[in-house]
């Protein structure tokens, strides 16, 4: 019989686990397109069409929203801790004050998006673009930046510590200029950092 309940419960907390999204949330995203303040964590977005939709404030920790199409969509203050938006396109997306930390963004277009006040901190930007971006006040501690594109890239008050931007394309000194780093900072040749106070 106690094995039978350890069973029991281990299932039901397997199943809760596997979705722990609201049901009804995720039925009013897909219908109406938008969907402020919902909880839709490691809610299954593969693919979706969520252009200019508002998910502003949405809890959306794990949630797979790789290769979604969120073109100028509202996403200020949205939980995204470790969400997949690998290949999404974000261009002219507002995620200001979103939290990106360990976020998977390989591949992202974040053209022109606002990434304002935004933790992405230890986020895969892996060959993202951010051209055109604006990351002012953004934290970026431990964040990935091969391949990334820094094109055109606002970094005014970005914290840089303990991040490799070796590899970035399109760094300019004057955008470093406007950030600030650490010792382990590291840039591409012939770029300097300021520390942060």
């Amino acid at each position: 019989m106690r094995i039978a309940l350890v069973l029991f419960y281990g299932l039901i907390l397997t199943v809760s686990q596997a979705q722990a999204f609201d049901s009804e949330d995720l039925s009013r995203l897909r219908e109406t397109g938008s969907c402020h303040g919902c909880t839709l964590d490691q809610a299954p977005l593969r693919r979706m069409s969520l252009v200019g939709s508002d998910l502003g404030a949405a809890r959306l920790p794990e949630a797979d929203l790789s290769r979604a199409v969120l073109r100028a969509a509202d996403l200020t203050q949205a939980d995204l801790r470790k969400a997949d938006l690998s290949g999404a396109d974000l261009s002219g997306a507002d995620l200001a004050r979103a939290d990106l930390s360990q976020a998977v963004l390989n591949g992202a277009r974040l053209h022109d998006a606002n990434l304002e006040g935004t933790d992405l901190r230890n986020a895969n930007l892996n060959w993202a673009s951010l051209s055109g971006a604006a990351l002012g006040q953004a934290r970026l501690e431990g964040a990935f930046f091969n391949g990334t594109d820094f094109w055109h890239t606002a970094l005014n008050g970005a914290e840089l510590g303990k991040v490799d931007l070796r590899q970035a394309l399109g760094l300019t000194q004057a955008q470093v200029d406007l950030a600030c780093g650490s010792e382990e900072t590291r840039l591409p040749d012939g770029l300097v950092v300021r520390y942060c106070d």
